[in-house]
């Protein structure tokens, strides 16, 4: 019997079968108040027509009240416009890929949402716990939802299954501020070259919206790309670098780098989950090199509802409840790795520099061979606190040399955090890192200082050259 499964990602509602990605497509919708028909696909009118688009609704089901009935009206209109294009065979099996922002209570109000659709639903599962096991990954993972409007990570454990460790939330990005982010750019610079504002049209300003994802491809690619802006008095063109659409993004991607680390433990080995757009958006592949010794995967679009199809699952008993999969073995062999690319995410040699130095309120500490203590009573050649810092240990932590790498050993009952990362015990360390003790506490940098270049003696400068 083939099962079908659905992802819930409003960035992309995505339907799946035996492993096949069906369709996959932003979650825009036009809300019925006019004279198309609520539900209908809306992502090339969000900027037409903003007062009658909905971008938000899978939000607002999953941070709903009790009833949440706006929400659940248009999610209900959007699943039946998306399984009339989509017909589920007869006798179907149906699971549902459910992201991190949506709660057991919010699915418990979708679940009756497919009940009014008679959507034959067989299970939920979490969407990241499918995509590792899917990939049969056996070690730590965090996995990205970059959606339209919020962004949320989830760190799942792997010993001997995989399972939800934690999930960390950001309402503060999403690709839509993204992309309004490089309108507005986009704007200010056809304002200033040509005195003309592409975003007081509607049509231009949505036109330009449809090529973002294009000219951020092109950008990424090459280094740089062209807007092309057709407005009532002719055409114009915009050159966009890379860089500048990368400053652009600089808030939201800063966002996805901190809950990153939020969830890390410091300089641990683990693979990255990402949607496969995080590789074509400029900028965003290059913030995420902090993460070095990492493994990246980049997922196709709709990858957990393919996983999803087909991946062994325990089937529903006549009368039993819907069930919630939060942990799931992890297979030998990779599901779907055709829908997925790989790569190691390297430090760039400049920062993988040893420290010579550790930097504090505008002083310097040397990194010897002796290990150099901090805390507010270290050691007598220690780095000295003051009393009263809030987490502060009196011998909270120590830098040492071993064999030819700088570590660092945690003692504190507070913890230390490395780049926002907290240390499990000892992690190494490198020039460039940041180490914060306490909370709000106090940092320290480390930094590497060149040896400057010997001078030759007089006698060597002004030799005479020798003959042969």
């Amino acid at each position: 019997m083939a099962r079908n499964a659905i992802e819930l990602s409003d960035r992309a509602l995505a339907f799946a079968s035996d492993g096949q990605v069906l369709s996959s497509a932003p979650s825009a919708v036009f809300d019925g108040g006019g004279d198309v028909a609520a539900g209908m696909p809306a992502w090339n009118a969000v900027h037409l027509e903003p007062t009658r688009v909905s971008t938000s609704h899978w939000r607002e089901l999953a941070n709903a009240g009790a009833s949440g009935q706006r929400a659940s009206a248009l999610v209900m209109a959007e699943l039946r416009q998306r399984l009339q294009a989509h017909p589920l065979p007869s006798a179907a099996r149906v699971w549902i890929a459910a992201p991190a922002a949506l709660s057991p209570r919010s699915l418990e109000r979708l679940l009756g949402v497919a009940d009014a659709l008679q959507l034959p639903v067989e299970g939920f599962a979490d969407a990241a716990v499918v995509s590792a096991a899917a990939l049969g990954l056996d070690r730590p993972v965090l996995v990205l939802d970059l959606g339209l409007h919020d962004v949320h990570v989830t760190a799942l454990e792997a010993e001997g299954q995989l399972r939800r460790r934690g999930v960390v939330s950001s309402g503060r990005g999403g690709l839509i501020e993204l992309f309004q982010a490089w309108l507005a750019l986009i704007g200010r610079i056809c304002m200033r070259r040509t005195r003309i504002d592409p975003l007081h049209e509607a049509v231009t300003e949505q036109k330009l919206f449809d090529a973002l994802p294009d000219l951020a491809r092109d950008a990424t690619a090459s280094g740089g790309t062209t807007a092309v802006i057709e407005h009532d008095a002719g055409r114009a063109q915009v050159s966009l670098t890379r860089d500048q659409l990368a400053e652009a993004g600089g808030p939201l991607y800063a966002e996805i780098v901190r809950l990153l680390h939020d969830l890390r433990p410091a300089g641990a080995p683990l693979t990255l989950l990402v949607p496969r757009i995080a590789l074509e958006l400029p900028g965003l592949s290059q913030a995420l090199h902090e993460f070095h010794g990492c493994e990246l995967v980049a997922l196709a679009d709709g990858f957990a509802a393919a996983a999803l199809s087909v991946i062994d699952l325990p089937e529903r008993e006549a009368g039993a409840p819907v069930r919630l999969l939060r942990r799931l073995p992890a297979p030998g062999a990779p599901q779907c790795d055709r829908l997925v690319e790989r790569r190691l995410l390297a430090r760039e040699q400049a920062a993988a520099r040893e420290p010579t130095h550790v930097l504090l309120g505008g002083k310097t500490y040397v990194l010897g061979r002796a290990a150099l203590a901090v805390g507010r009573a270290p050691e007598a050649d220690g780095i000295a606190l003051p009393e009263g810092l809030a987490g502060v240990s009196r011998r909270h932590c120590t830098l040492v040399r071993e064999a030819g790498e700088t570590v660092l050993v945690d003692h504190s009952s507070f913890g230390t955090l490395v780049n926002g990362e907290r240390v499990c015990e000892r992690v190494r360390v490198h020039a460039g890192d940041r180490i914060r003790l306490g909370e709000p506490g106090v940092e320290l940098t480390l930094i590497a200082v060149a040896e400057p270049p010997r001078e030759r003696p007089m006698s060597e400068q002004h030799a005479a050259p020798t003959q042969n």
